[in-house]
């Protein structure tokens, strides 16, 4: 039976965190026995690349003075000659002489060095590329077994309660929406770029990230140029100048701007009828002293004042644990009942310790919003993480660097993932609670959902999909078309913007006393849209699907085969 995870911070700090670390130790040096590459032959060659390397930069700084012994040569010689063949005094002529001889003969002994050392150049360049494919070709047998569920199954190795499906499938959406009332209209108008779904303890999750686009504004600023004439005095004289003078003007248009963002969705049917949310918050940095101490005894002295507002529609009661209230701040939950029922006394001391903790975790970065059944989390630390496993981030020629780079993102991915995970982890509640359905359903369809297409899309890139008048990005958004033998096709649509100039003129008041019209030129942005097909296949027999170079034929991603029709 797999034990619930209680003290999430404590169990990362003495348990998850270094067996991760040996796990993912462990997973490369299989991965190396598995490849057969010869580790000290690939030492020495790259001991071999990195001593050329530091030749050919000792060569190219050589070769720098070089050219510039040359450049100052030309120049001597140059102005020298110019200067003697206008001078009439004879010394200063023959100083001018020398200095034209001398530029010319310093690049006369200067032009053989730098000849010679632009061939050691190039020699030292091809070696360099020779070498670096030897490398390549070294290490290839190892770069083919990376998978994109490498990362996940040590995740699942590490936490036996985290578990992590091959792709998002249909039949993982049908149950967050069927069972936990997760609506899709959250995805109007956002592409998912990425999806990472599964299960704790038989509740669904998934990791998204996903392109929305909004619009925001952009000032441009148009000049325009004037001149006239004026009378004044000078010295007691009456003249007539002159004066020149820049109007400046903008003007603000919208334009379209695109946002990445990152966040976990969980489904859990414990306090069913409860919502809240809660944002991040400055207090949770602040410590127990004496200026911490008493920001939160204000925020306290806030929350009391408003539990005993009888006029309020809100039947928010403060709780005994006044630290935890201030720092987790539900102000806004609607069910008492069911919220202590959630956050027992050991929930509200694990959030806390996750809260204030910023040295093993991340501290207090994240939102939470219960609606009901669903709950989401935004993780700020999330945001700058990478959460595809891409396997070809492993790729290297350099054996020794590779095993350096496995080890680190994997550690880091971890981390990043766990602590997005830790305040679901710290409710023992939802580990306790499992669905009816799940305990006795069959297994899982492995169709894909709209989301993997989305995120396979978004693999390819825009330029795939993007109409041909488009400038910006685009939001690419899927329909499942037909399904033939174990082929789908999913339609493409890529919606983006052209862009048409445009000028506004603006009255400016000019120095002459007239208002002039200033040329400001903008942009205008209109829709465009083209759709295009895309086919694929879900592998349903292995997820362990080596990684191969993209081709006209199509790629696999993790265990979904796309191609499209060009």
């Amino acid at each position: 039976m797999i034990e619930d995870i209680y003290d999430p911070l404590v169990r990362y700090r003495d348990e998850f965190r270094a067996r991760f670390s040996q796990l993912t130790l462990d997973k490369f040096k299989e991965l190396v026995e598995k490849s057969g590459v010869d580790v000290s032959a690939n030492r020495k060659l790259i001991a071999d690349i990195n001593a050329l390397s530091a030749s050919l930069n000792s060569k190219k700084w050589k070769l720098f003075f070089l050219r510039l012994f040359i450049i100052i040569g030309f120049i001597a010689g140059f102005l020298g000659g110019i200067i003697a063949y206008n001078m009439i005094d004879c010394v200063e002529r023959w100083y001018a002489i020398g200095a034209c001889v001398g530029g010319i003969a310093l690049i006369i002994l200067t032009y053989p060095f730098y000849k010679k050392t632009r061939k050691l150049i190039e020699k030292l360049e091809d070696d360099i590329s020779v070498k670096t494919q030897s490398a390549w070709d070294q290490m290839a047998p190892l770069n083919k077994l990376y998978t994109w569920d490498i990362t996940v199954k040590l995740i699942e190795a590490t936490v036996p309660r985290l578990q992590f499906d091959a792709f998002f499938t249909a039949d993982r959406l049908d149950e967050l929406n069927r069972l936990f009332g997760w609506d899709n209209s959250f995805n109007e108008g956002k592409s998912i770029v990425f999806a990472q779904s599964g299960v704790i303890n038989g509740n669904p999750f998934v990791i998204g990230e996903y392109l929305e686009q909004q619009w925001g504004e952009k000032t441009y600023e148009g000049t325009k140029s004037i001149s006239w004439s004026e009378w004044t005095t000078v010295n007691g004289k009456r003249q007539r100048v002159t004066r020149h003078q820049t109007l400046y003007a903008t003007v603000t248009k919208p334009i379209p701007v695109y946002k990445d963002k990152k966040l976990l969705i969980y489904g859990n049917d414990a306090a069913e009828n409860l919502t809240f949310s809660r944002k991040p918050s400055s207090l949770s940095d602040v410590g127990d002293g004496l200026i911490g101490s008493f920001r939160k005894k204000l925020v306290v002295r806030e929350l009391e004042k408003f539990s005993r507002n009888l006029d309020d529609d809100s039947d928010f009661t403060l709780m005994s644990n006044h630290e935890f209230e201030a720092l987790f701040y539900a102000k806004d939950r609607d069910n008492e009942v069911e919220f202590r029922l959630l956050f027992t006394a050991l929930a509200q001391k694990q959030m806390l310790d996750l809260l204030k903790d910023s040295s093993i975790a991340f501290g207090d970065d994240f939102s939470f919003i219960k609606q009901n059944k669903i709950n989401v989390i935004v993780p700020n630390h999330l945001q700058e993480a990478v959460i595809d496993t891409n396997p070809e981030r492993f790729y290297d020629y350099d054996f020794d660097r590779a095993m350096l780079n496995f080890q680190q993102f994997n550690e880091k991915y971890f981390k990043d993932v766990y602590f997005a995970f830790a305040p679901l982890l710290a409710i023992p509640l939802y580990q306790q609670t499992r669905t009816v359905e799940d305990i006795y359903k069959d297994a899982i369809n492995m169709q894909s959902s709209f989301w993997e297409h989305e995120s396979l899309a978004n693999y390819y890139g825009d330029d795939y999909f993007k109409h041909s008048s488009c400038i910006t990005r685009n939001i690419l958004k899927t329909e499942h078309s037909s399904r033939e033998d174990d082929t789908s096709t999913i339609k493409v649509t890529a919606y983006g913007f052209k862009g048409l100039n445009r000028v506004d003129y603006v009255d400016v008041y000019g120095g002459d006393g007239r208002y002039h019209s200033v040329p400001v030129h903008w942009v205008e942005y209109l829709p465009v849209h083209k759709t295009s097909n895309m086919y694929i296949s879900e592998n349903k027999n292995s997820s362990d699907i080596n990684v191969e170079d993209i081709s006209n034929a199509g790629f696999w991603r993790r265990s979904i085969f796309s191609y499209l029709n060009k």
